[in-house]
């Protein structure tokens, strides 16, 4: 099988990291390119004592970081694509709203987060009889510890058509995706981002938005 350049040197540079599958390069190589389109450092480079990042669609990240000792820091960025320009010549431009999260709220999440065991859930392809899609929502977790780094994936994880609310890895991700949204009202800020938004023609996920 023939692997895209890209995902081949992100497999070979994240070896000495653990083992990471051809699914989870792909998200890498994902998250990794909107990572430098909202101005962030790549995880497994940034060297803080945790850091979790969650995903959502290209749309949306949290992230909260355990700086050293008692300093923590995170933020919420809402993200979408601005289309313009022509059909010959399309422009595109990202345009980003990002929130600071209080550092009590962020230690306060992380420990959560990690009592929802965050840092050892496994990717859901690792989960016999998972479901995998392409529409819908994917919401992609990274985590960053001194000396490690892990990528994994959950498609429709709240979606009781789909999952096994039983198992345990649902669970967990339930979990955690309610805790973040209690905590952040993540819906209601991205839908701000959007109402604020001014005419013109927008990507943001799977999602393609004409406001007039």
């Amino acid at each position: 099988m023939k692997f895209p350049l890209l995902i081949v040197v992100l497999l070979m540079s994240l070896s000495a990291l653990g083992q990471i599958t051809e699914r989870q390069a792909y998200w890498k190589s994902i998250v990794d390119k909107d990572a430098k389109e909202l101005g962030m450092a790549t995880l497994d480079s940034a060297g803080n004592v945790k850091t979790y990042r969650i995903w959502y669609n290209s749309m949306q990240v949290v992230e909260l970081i355990h700086l050293n000792d008692s300093i923590f820091d995170g933020h919420i960025l809402n993200y979408v694509t601005k289309n313009s320009g022509t059909r010959k010549k399309p422009m595109k431009e990202t345009l980003i709203h990002r929130i600071k999260i209080p550092p009590l709220t962020v230690r306060k999440l992380i420990d959560s987060l990690h009592n929802a065991n965050i840092e050892t859930l496994p990717d859901s392809d690792e989960i016999e009889g998972y479901p995998q899609g392409f529409d819908g929502r994917n919401y992609v977790f990274e985590i960053g510890t001194q000396g490690s780094y892990r990528i994994y994936s959950y498609w429709e994880p709240e979606n009781e058509q789909y999952q096994n609310g039983s198992l345990a890895e649902i669970i967990n991700v339930r979990k955690i995706l309610r805790t973040l949204q209690t905590e952040l009202s993540l819906s209601k800020l991205f839908s701000g981002f959007i109402n604020r938004l001014p005419k013109g023609s927008y990507t943001y996920g799977i999602t393609n938005l004409v406001k007039l």
